[in-house]
């Protein structure tokens, strides 16, 4: 069981983001006006800011994780049916809150099973693998199979996982050690405000230059940067993952854009393994991870209006807020 809670994440990560790069294509399908399907990734990050205070993770570890991975699984099944576009987003909702549970306890229980193994790192770095895959798969399986069928075979890819959260136990979480909400919420935040702000708006930017669904699929290999970022922040430390993201966002406005999006996500992952392994120990991974969605959330809806704007806005604001709560780590 220990060895599937470190993996849980990257496939429920996967169908959690597989829509990302045929937001245009989704639109189209449910008959949505450009920008509209913003809400379809907003409402999953609504789903994990209040999920982590609401009923799963305050279950047993192994009940909870299984009822996670059920929901993940099969909401985001039948959210891939598109049945509509209100309950396309209510179940993209419900799959946020299912989520919560597998990575709140994700964060809090891994530093227990694997003492010294950088485990979080692991996790974080499997997660980003799963995003990826799921970004990346999209594109080509909806060049083949069209949105819907790309869509229902990725969400149910957490369902692989539940047979192994049947049976066994998992050790309680720990206990929250002076904690400070609003700072683990504020840093979180920050973070995936930055990461999912940018993504969300450049399938559109690549799109009016010409480049079809799989090839936007294919710039989201970008996100394997995730691989790399949390190990090298825990040989090198929260500096280095600061500088890679400084970097590469910059990149973002020169020829080199893919590259860049490499490096920046490398950064800004590499801070997030760091920051959640901290925020875990203290027990504070509830807040730290509802803060986190609620900047991804905060994403979903703050990209639209930056579509028609230079590209340096957004890159300008998203440096901006990584600085702000790279001054708050929880390292200090």
């Amino acid at each position: 069981m220990p060895w599937a809670l470190l993996f849980s994440g990257a496939l429920a990560y996967a169908a959690l983001y597989a829509p990302q790069p045929l937001l245009p294509a989704i639109e189209r399908a449910l008959g949505a006006p450009p920008g509209a399907a913003g809400w379809g990734m907003a409402a999953p990050m609504l789903g994990l800011v209040l999920g982590p205070w609401g009923l799963l993770p305050r279950l047993a570890p192994r009940p909870a994780l299984l009822l996670g991975l059920l929901g993940v699984g099969g909401g985001s099944l039948f959210a891939g049916l598109l049945p509509g576009f209100w309950v396309w987003v209510l179940l993209r909702f419900l799959v946020g809150v299912a989520l919560s549970a597998v990575a709140v306890l994700g964060f809090a229980l891994l530093p227990r099973l694997f003492p010294g193994r950088r485990a979080v790192a692991a996790f974080v770095a499997l997660n980003a693998l799963g995003g990826t895959l799921g970004r990346s798969a999209a594109g080509g399986l909806a060049a083949l199979l069209g949105v819907p069928g790309a869509l229902v075979l990725l969400g149910g890819l957490p369902l692989v996982l539940v047979p192994f959260f049947l049976r066994g136990r998992l050790p309680p979480p720990p206990r929250p050690q002076r904690p400070r909400p609003a700072r683990a919420m504020g840093v979180g935040g920050v973070l995936l405000f930055a990461n999912l702000f940018l993504a969300n708006l450049l399938p559109y930017r690549l799109e009016a230059a010409g480049v079809g669904l799989a090839g936007v699929g294919a710039f989201y290999l970008a996100y394997l940067g995730g691989l790399v970022g949390p190990f090298l922040a825990g040989r090198l430390g929260e500096g280095a993952a600061l500088l890679l993201a400084l970097v590469g966002g910059t990149m973002l406005l020169t020829p080199a854009a893919g590259p860049g999006f490499f490096l920046f996500l490398s950064g800004v992952f590499g801070l997030h393994a760091r920051f959640g392994e901290g925020f875990g120990r203290r027990g504070e991974s509830a807040a730290y991870i509802s803060g986190y969605y609620l900047g991804g959330m905060l994403a979903g809806l703050a990209y639209p209006p930056f579509l028609g704007r230079p590209l340096i806005w957004a890159v300008g604001l998203s440096l901006a807020l990584i600085l702000l709560g790279f001054r708050y780590n929880p390292a200090k």
